[in-house]
């Protein structure tokens, strides 16, 4: 059982787990990949590359034979494997049915920086539902959507398209950052890089459809590497 929004079950029950391939993946597809470093589609793949995440990179984009030199593929379908986790960015519309395809490929947890869901009012409450209920029909995880998203400069995996990483990587630590809004744990990010403090990690939990704050925090406590807990 998970620990957020409803809030029900023991604690001894509470699997934190789930989250791993979402904070320590040994793959990630991105979907909606740019070429551009500039664009969210572009930003994690970039960072990954330039930071040295040992993990496999697959860029998903119809349009693109190659993303910033790696091979790229026109669907989730015709992916080589089935990634860890995977990152989508693509317009409202269309993220649905890359949560599907996903989903239905094996794939164990999604980041949706797509916005355009419940913090726009009735309609977008209806496809978050929506997406929801295709994330659980599959037991995945979703982290999202409207998500700055993750980073584990650990294993130096960069889910996110935060600007903070222009400046600087974090350095290596026993930090943890879990913050609903992107804006507020970016800049705790930024400031703790600035101040030469080790905040390895960083969730950030956008409309919190399926992940919370509170579940970010229960796998940051039962983590060997996170002493301290930013919230």
């Amino acid at each position: 059982m998970r620990f957020g929004a409803t809030g029900d079950g023991d604690a001894a029950d509470y699997d934190f787990s789930s989250l791993d391939s979402l904070l320590a993946p040994s793959s990630v597809a991105i979907v909606g990949a740019s070429g551009d470093t500039q664009r969210i589609g572009g930003r994690p793949i970039d960072a990954m590359l330039k930071a040295g995440f040992k993990g496999r990179i697959l860029p998903v984009n119809p349009n693109r034979v190659t993303v910033q030199g790696l091979a790229c593929y026109p669907s989730v379908d015709a992916l080589p494997e089935v990634p860890d986790t995977a990152i989508i960015a693509v317009p409202p519309a269309h993220a649905l049915k890359a949560v599907e395809d996903l989903g239905g490929k094996g794939c164990r947890s999604v980041t949706l920086f797509t916005a355009g869901f419940a913090e726009l009012g009735t309609e977008g409450s209806t496809m978050q539902e929506q997406l929801l209920k295709t994330v659980r029909r599959h037991g995945m995880r979703m982290l999202g959507p409207n998500s700055l998203g993750v980073f584990n400069a650990t294993i130096n995996y960069y889910g996110t398209f935060s600007s903070s990483l222009e400046l600087a990587f974090p350095l290596k630590g026993n930090i943890g950052i879990a913050s609903q809004s992107g804006a507020y744990g970016g800049h705790l990010a930024a400031v703790a890089r600035q101040r030469n403090i080790g905040a390895p990690v960083l969730v950030a939990t956008g409309n919190e459809a399926d992940i919370s704050v509170g579940d970010v925090i229960g796998w940051m406590a039962e983590s060997d590497s996170i002493d301290v807990i930013c919230a």
